[in-house]
C-alpha cells in the first residue's frame, strides 16, 4: 500500500473508532470534516507518527472521559493550533472558552512527543 493509501486507511479506520466509541455531539461530525481536522494536524505538524498518536490519543481521551463528537472536535481544533503555535501552553493559554480546570490541565499534560522534540529535550 502506498503512503497516501495507508494514511487514507488510517483515518477511515480512526473515524470508524470514532463512531463506535465517542457519543454524538450536538452536530454532526462527518468523515470530511475528521479528515480535514487530520489533514491540518498532519501539515501543521510535519511529522506523520505523530499525528497519527495523537489522533488515536484524543479518540481514546474522548471515550475514557464519556466527551461527545464535539469534544473531540474541539479538541483536535486545539492541537493543531498547539502545532500551529509550537508550544502548547501558549495555546492553551490562548484558548480560555468554556475551559474546566480539568480540561485545561489535561491540554497541558498531554503526552505527546514528536521526532525533534525528543531530540531537544535529550540535548
Amino acid at each position: 500500500m502506498s503512503n497516501s493509501n495507508q494514511l487514507q486507511y488510517f483515518v477511515s479506520q480512526s473515524y470508524r473508532q470514532v463512531q463506535l466509541s465517542v457519543d454524538k455531539g450536538t452536530r454532526p461530525y462527518l468523515h470530511g470534516e475528521f479528515l480535514g481536522q487530520f489533514n491540518k494536524l498532519l501539515e501543521a505538524s510535519g511529522d506523520e507518527d505523530y499525528t497519527r498518536h495523537l489522533t488515536i490519543q484524543l479518540v481514546e481521551e474522548a471515550a475514557k472521559y464519556n466527551q461527545t463528537t464535539d469534544y473531540l472536535r474541539q479538541e483536535m481544533a486545539f492541537e493543531i493550533k498547539v502545532a500551529t503555535i509550537g508550544d502548547r501552553a501558549t495555546a492553551a493559554s490562548l484558548d480560555q472558552s468554556n475551559l474546566s480546570s480539568d480540561l485545561y490541565n489535561r491540554r497541558l499534560h498531554r503526552q505527546t512527543t514528536r521526532k525533534g522534540q525528543l531530540v531537544a529535550e535529550l540535548v
